[in-house]
């Protein structure tokens, strides 16, 4: 009897380490390629060959659900996830607002908002078992930058939660700001309460990024190649700390575009992409260090793939998957902690459509 519970613990113990060797993930794609999902052995770096999961149009960014049984594209559009990885759609919304490029749910999962680059505007949606209502609330910028060209007018880039889930902040890249909103999770709204502008000489706020703890927001700003970071204040506020760039002062940044923001599971460290859209290939992940007032820039690896415009990390932290929008490419760097070295594992997997985001099922 003993020598039987011994291997059914045995069995269960084994297969549990099988389970938490696999790790899957989404690929949102552009135009017409539709959303993806391949599976990463945690053990290895090796990725399973994509298979598509869902023939929708335009799925850009995606995000998943709190409990990992959702997945939102920026179409306005909601899917059910299969056990089998397929996709199965829901809904979707249309609002009138122009260019959804990015979206996020509130840390509840009851409410989903969208950046929309084309109009400079935030809307939000209720959730109901999935189904997405018409949006609720839909907010427009106004203003302009100093770039002659990319901040004529407001340029909604990116919408997050905060930690604590009252707020939603907003990077506008044309306009220099984060917009913040209070949520209201339960109606599904999203309310102005107020603004922080991202100084420093920094231009062109994109993507942003939470500490665990709630108490710091790391912003990339696309236009000028930094990382600024701000202290969170009480009733959603913020305080600008500092403003790190993201090459030495003498680098050639000429048609050099930051992309995307991940801080590592051990809270230690912060990578970004750098993507250059000319033929020199300058394309590079870049290392920060977390310090007490805000960031520094340790290390600078080559991506190994054309247009980084994005990438993420495993719930492991052993691995990162990044995506090259110009090559049409996935490729799988490994990670050291300790020293924050990343070490391309030669793995490389090729699309029929362009890498547009990477959100992982843990």
């Amino acid at each position: 009897m003993k020598a039987v519970l011994l291997s059914l613990a045995v069995a269960s113990l084994l297969s549990g380490c099988a389970t938490a060797k696999i790790e899957r993930v989404y690929i949102g794609t552009g135009k017409d390629g539709g959303i993806y999902f391949t599976d990463l052995d945690t053990e290895t770096g090796q990725l399973s060959p994509p298979v598509k999961a869902a023939d929708t149009r335009g799925a850009g960014f995606i995000t998943v659900s709190p409990d990992n049984r959702l997945l939102y594209a920026t179409g306005v559009a909601s899917f059910k996830i299969s056990d089998n990885g397929t996709l199965t759609p829901i809904s979707e919304q249309q609002t009138g607002e122009k260019g959804s490029c990015h979206v996020s749910t509130d840390r509840t999962g009851q409410m989903l908002m969208t950046a929309y680059y084309g109009s400079g505007s935030v809307a939000s949606f209720k959730i109901s078992d999935g189904t997405l209502s018409e949006a609720i609330s839909i907010h427009r910028h106004t203003g302009s930058g100093k770039h002659p060209q990319r901040q004529k007018k407001a340029f909604g880039h990116s919408v997050y939660p905060n930690p604590e889930n009252t707020h939603a902040y907003v990077a506008d890249l044309g306009i220099d700001k984060i917009m913040i909103y209070s949520m209201n999770p339960e109606e599904g709204s999203l309310a102005p309460a107020g603004e922080a502008v991202v100084p420093g000489g920094a231009m062109g706020p994109r993507h942003m990024k939470f500490s665990a703890d709630g108490k710091r927001l790391y912003v990339l700003n696309e236009l000028d190649l930094s990382l600024s970071v701000f202290q969170c204040l009480e009733n959603g506020r913020l305080n600008f700390l500092s403003t790190t760039p993201m090459l030495p002062e003498n680098a050639d940044k000429n048609d050099l575009t930051a992309a995307e923001i991940r801080i590592h599971p051990n809270g230690k460290l912060i990578y970004t992409s750098l993507r250059d859209r000319s033929a020199q290939r300058r394309d590079a992940l870049i290392t920060f260090r977390i310090t007490a007032t805000g960031a520094e820039r340790i290390k600078t690896t080559p991506a190994q793939v054309w247009f980084p415009r994005n990438f993420n990390i495993d719930s492991s932290g052993q691995w990162l998957i990044v995506g090259g929008q110009l090559s049409k490419d996935i490729v799988i760097f490994s990670i050291d902690p300790k020293t924050a070295d990343l070490t391309f594992t030669d793995t490389r997997v090729a699309l029929e459509s362009e890498p547009i985001c990477f959100e992982f099922i843990h």
